[in-house]
């Protein structure tokens, strides 16, 4: 029986490190396919719109002006984030690797610079509403 317990720390940073393991795999995954994303939404936007090989005739273009016209209403109402933050820049060391709580824990301890390219960044990124309610709720009791 002591035998089995001697073996249970060793078990347990085991899985620890695996678990450390795949979210690193993990995030280079999602790193990736954000930069692959990045670079064919700059190559649609940049090359008028879509793909030369795949643009339609002046008849497709022509239908599909009114559903265009209802796009950009639609995305005209909703905020654009303005700037882009570089994670690098940011005041809290690793933080993408960082939990939400570790980074609410820390935001009171920042500067109201710091804090805002916090919150360009989560907006523009993952949206996390612990972190972005946390901000809001510094940014009410500063004012």
């Amino acid at each position: 029986m002591t035998a089995l317990l001697d073996q249970v720390p060793a078990a347990f940073e085991r899985v620890r490190r695996e678990i450390v393991l795949a979210r690193f795999i993990g995030k280079l995954a999602v790193d990736q396919g954000v930069r692959e994303l990045r670079s064919r939404v700059e190559e649609f936007v940049g090359g008028a719109g879509t793909p030369t090989a795949d643009r339609p005739s002046d008849e497709e273009e022509t239908a599909h002006d009114d559903v265009d016209a209802i796009d950009a209403t639609e995305t005209s109402a909703q905020p654009q984030p303005t700037t882009t933050v570089d994670v690098s820049s940011l005041a809290l060391a690793d933080y993408d690797h960082l939990p939400a709580s570790d980074i609410v824990a820390l935001l009171d301890g920042l500067e109201p610079a710091e804090r805002s390219a916090i919150e360009a960044y989560e907006r523009a990124g993952r949206h996390r509403r612990t972190i972005l309610g946390k901000l809001d709720q510094l940014r009410g009791d500063a004012g």
